[in-house]
């Protein structure tokens, strides 16, 4: 990601916070600054699993109280947008994060100027491989019925039905599909009442799981607001103003 990284983060702390980069904190630091190293954080926190690498899904931040003062008007929408690069970067190295993203800021005294601390941890525990992986390089496949194969991997899709970008969809499997206002995302929305990454959708032991990507306006199953659902046939999925119909193929 690089360079291009670095300046769209810059772009959106300059949204939020008029001049921010002209003027710096008081302390000389610099917001991208944290942002780099939370995923710095991330690479050194991973874990190599039999077949996924996992990495952590919560971060705390630790500021001087000066720094911490200047940037909590600003904390959830800043934290919204870090989540959502975290999750993309993430989701570029193919890596897993277990659970719902956060990001958390704390105000330490022990901290001084320019200097900041970034801790992070597994709030999931990561799966263990089954012990004849673990311990031998030779592996065991079990023989299985080719009907029961052809329905291991759930099919289904995605479709706005209601909103500015009615009719728009998608459709889904195995893979993570982000929704929100990010021009990236795999469903892209044009609603501003959105987060540039809203929510998104896991496929998790058989099942499509949605996830609220700590958004600003909170995401909805069939009128119930969650941070975690499996979802099922038929089930209405409201973020912003945008209703979002799953449907299993």
């Amino acid at each position: 990601m690089g360079v291009k990284f670095v300046r769209n983060l810059e772009s959106i702390f300059e949204k939020y916070i008029e001049g921010f980069f002209n003027k710096k904190f008081s302390s000389g630091l610099q917001p991208v600054e944290i942002a780099k190293q939370l995923v710095k954080e991330m690479e050194l926190q991973k874990n190599i699993g039999v077949s996924n690498i996992y990495v952590p899904n919560s971060y705390v931040i630790c500021l001087c109280p000066e720094d911490y003062e200047r940037i909590a008007p600003y904390g959830e929408a800043v934290k919204t947008e870090l989540i959502g690069y975290l999750a993309e970067d993430a989701e570029a190295k193919d890596y897993t994060i277990l659970g719902m993203p956060v990001i958390e800021m704390r105000s330490d005294v022990s901290i001084t100027k320019s200097n900041f601390k970034i801790t992070s941890s597994f709030t999931e525990s990561i799966p263990k491989a089954p012990a004849a992986e673990a311990l031998s390089d030779t592996r065991v496949f079990t023989k299985v019925n080719p009907n029961v194969l052809k329905f291991s991997a759930l099919s289904a899709r995605l479709t706005v039905i209601d909103g500015f970008d009615s009719g728009l969809k998608i459709e889904i499997g195995t893979k993570r599909v982000n929704i929100g206002r990010r021009e990236g995302n795999e469903l892209p929305l044009s609603d501003a009442s959105t987060s540039r990454l809203h929510a998104y959708v896991a496929y998790e032991d058989g099942a499509h799981v949605l996830y609220d990507a700590k958004s600003l306006n909170g995401t909805y199953v069939d009128d119930r607001r969650i941070t975690r659902k499996t979802l099922q046939n038929k089930n209405r999925i409201k973020v912003g103003s945008t209703m979002i119909l799953y449907e299993v193929n």
